[in-house]
């Protein structure tokens, strides 16, 4: 924040709850920067805070499937996010849909973030956001269901003609006489 406070006319807003919070807040009040940064608990709807944001961050040293990375894409926000284990990788495409930074790297992201502001308004961040938001579509459950249906009706027709081959095939051997 120190290395961008200057530079950038900005509001943060963090939302959720973690064991930094405590630090966190004594951060925000010792670099007297309260006017700029304002915490708010977890919020199960984040869309009414993320649509009014011009970027989405996500700083996290862990994820899984940070579901919090596609809301942003759905709500056509440049992301920039930490390269954390599972997952943000994966969303943003090794970056080319999103930035994406080391985890706790503050002088790359703070770098990200002032590149952000410079280029907001031209038409390759533009592009980004929406090349980013077109690729949403490979999360869409109700396609990944029909994918996993079809899979499962190759192996049941495998299995069923294998079970049907393979009584005929008994039926030869035993002249017959299987069924009898």
């Amino acid at each position: 924040i120190n290395l961008i406070k200057k530079k950038v006319n900005f509001k943060l807003l963090i939302i959720g709850r973690g064991n930094e919070e405590t630090r966190l807040k004594i951060f925000i009040d010792k670099n007297k920067i309260t006017k700029f940064v304002k915490i708010v608990p977890f919020q199960k709807n984040p869309y009414k805070f993320i649509i009014k944001a011009d970027l989405f961050i996500l700083t996290s040293k862990f994820e899984g499937l940070p579901n919090v990375l596609l809301e942003a894409q759905s709500l056509k926000k440049y992301i920039i996010s930490t390269n954390c284990p599972t997952g943000p990788k994966e969303i943003l495409l090794n970056g080319r849909l999103g930035d994406l930074v080391k985890v706790q790297d503050y002088k790359k992201l703070a770098s990200k973030i002032l590149i952000f502001n410079k280029e907001k308004n031209k038409k390759s961040t533009y592009d980004k956001i929406n090349f980013s938001f077109k690729k949403l579509s490979r999360f869409d459950y109700i396609s990944n269901m029909k994918k996993y249906e079809m899979v499962l009706q190759k192996y049941i027709y495998v299995w069923w003609y294998e079970k049907l081959f393979n009584s005929k095939k008994n039926i030869k051997k035993d002249n017959g006489k299987l069924f009898s």
